[in-house]
């Protein structure tokens, strides 16, 4: 097994250096060029003044720029923190200091958006910046750049990746993942997946989603092609290139396949090369797996459960069993992981008995950057504490109960209703809110927002609304506005949500 994330991509270009390892509309790419462009990448890095441990900030859209810069990043020895490539100047700020971040690489879409970015380093298409005190490189500069790259001394226990994601404070919360994290949970998903060099993904999910980035990983570690697609706004076009590119793979979360089954001509189209599909980020409805069953043949579906903290994969769900007896499940832990059903204690429950998933393996991450108390209070002697509620049959097949936490699941990713509520706090225009989840056809859940505003003669909905998206990238935006008198309490004084949910 590769011990380093990058060793993936300096493996497969080794072995078949003229394959093609990305297409992207009309334009490929080997393996030899990526591994050349990250190469310069990392030169570029160090280069630069940066060193083993630094952290990178990504804020990009799925690319050849992108893929070249998430492995020029762990070459140079420095720690990837890749971000929505949609993210705001005011939550881009919020990773910078809080990741301690010098250099930030951008998408011509981000760097317009983030011209007022406030960094050390910026690597773009565009040399257009506000402030004076940056040191911006464009990819020109990249491109041109001849000299081998500096190597520093790795090891797999170092911090590769710090992935953000939502907690109950509100803040987003860094996952440290260490390269034997990552390596260790690829290979396990490999296994499973049965993925050869012959596979083909078509990766509509972005790379900064932990998700989204195994498909990246697995099939570069096994020498296979990986599609990006960046248009599944129009879900036609996507499907219009599984079959031209032969796909032998897709990957998607339930608000993907409701899209795909209602909302395009998926049901009616015949991908003769799809050889199996994937599902994570968030229980699918039953009804809708069954739909999808139907329509994809003989290609086989694995439904799978995970979490940040965990690399991002814990369980999968064998597809014969799914189609047999086990509808509804979440599966048997993958290689290389233990799961147990723990009451708060950490005493292991019975079959059926309902409690904590825990889990453990080397996949389990190394804590929350600079959060040594919330790092307490998911990792324990018996392992991650994943914030889900669930119970094991007599097979040991693992059954989701609830969520332990309030967090929103916005079509798969996970988004801290106080984040939105300190938003819409922020405008000064309201005397209260909470913000809880809808559900919805596309996206599992959409933020409902319950306000009583500050003054209700000059109160403007639509002057928070435009507040709101300037704070807020657009799935945290609340979907619904509800303006009330007041909020319904319970009798300590706090907010009634479960009478808002009703």
């Amino acid at each position: 097994m590769a011990e380093l994330v990058h060793h993936f991509l300096e493996t497969s270009a080794g072995k078949a250096a003229g394959k093609t390892a990305l297409l992207n509309g009309e334009n490929t790419s080997t393996y030899q060029e990526i591994e050349s462009l990250a190469d310069k990448v990392s030169s570029l890095l160090l280069d630069s003044g940066l060193s083993k441990g630094d952290r990178v900030l990504m804020i990009m859209e799925n690319s050849l720029e992108s893929v070249a810069s998430y492995y020029g990043i762990l070459k140079a020895g420095c720690v990837c923190v890749e971000v929505p490539d949609k993210s705001t100047l005011s939550e881009a700020a919020y990773f910078i200091e809080n990741s301690g971040a010098r250099m930030c690489i951008l998408s011509k879409g981000s760097a317009r958006r983030l011209s007022d970015i406030d960094i050390e380093f910026v690597l773009s298409p565009e040399a257009s910046f506000s402030r004076k005190n940056l040191t911006v490189y464009t990819w020109d500069d990249v491109y041109g750049r001849n000299d081998e790259p500096g190597r520093a001394q790795i090891k797999e226990d170092d911090l590769a990746a710090i992935v953000y994601t939502s907690g109950s404070t509100g803040r987003p919360k860094g996952v440290m993942l260490s390269h034997k994290n990552l390596c260790t949970n690829t290979a396990s998903i490999v296994s499973y997946l049965g993925l050869t060099e012959s596979d083909r993904i078509m990766a509509v999910l972005p790379f900064y989603y932990v998700y989204g980035k195994t498909l990246l990983n697995t099939h570069f570690m096994v020498g296979g092609s990986v599609v990006i697609n960046n248009r599944f706004a129009f879900p036609n076009s996507v499907i219009k290139d599984m079959v031209d590119k032969e796909v032998t793979g897709f990957a998607g979360v339930p608000s993907t396949f409701a899209i795909l089954l209602n909302r395009s001509i998926f049901a009616k189209t015949r991908i003769k090369t799809l050889r199996y599909v994937t599902q994570a980020g968030g229980a699918m409805a039953p009804a809708l797996t069954r739909r999808l069953l139907e329509h994809i043949g003989s290609a086989s579906l694995y439904i799978m459960y995970g979490a940040t903290e965990a690399s991002a994969r814990l369980t999968y769900l064998p597809p014969q069993r799914l189609i047999n007896d086990k509808l509804g499940s979440i599966g048997i832990p993958i290689p290389n992981v233990e799961i147990s059903i723990r009451d708060n204690e950490g005493n292991q429950l019975a079959p059926f008995e309902v409690g904590n998933i825990c889990a453990t393996g080397d996949n389990i991450m190394q804590g929350y950057w600079q959060d040594k108390d919330e790092t307490d209070k998911v990792l324990k002697p018996w392992g991650l504490v994943t914030g889900d509620l669930g119970h094991v049959d007599e097979e040991g097949f693992i059954y989701l109960t609830g969520r332990k936490k309030e967090m929103l699941k916005i079509g798969g990713e996970r988004v801290s209703p106080k984040e939105i509520e300190d938003a819409i706090t922020d405008s000064q225009m309201v005397h209260e809110v909470a913000v809880v989840g809808r559900a919805d056809e596309f996206l599992s859940e959409v933020p409902d927002a319950f306000i009583v505003p500050l003054d209700d003669k000059s109160f403007e909905l639509d002057s928070l609304k435009s507040f709101v998206k300037q704070k807020l990238s657009v799935h945290k935006q609340p979907k619904y506005w509800n303006i009330l008198k007041s909020l319904p309490k319970k009798p300590s004084g706090k907010i009634d949500k479960g009478v808002l949910k009703q």
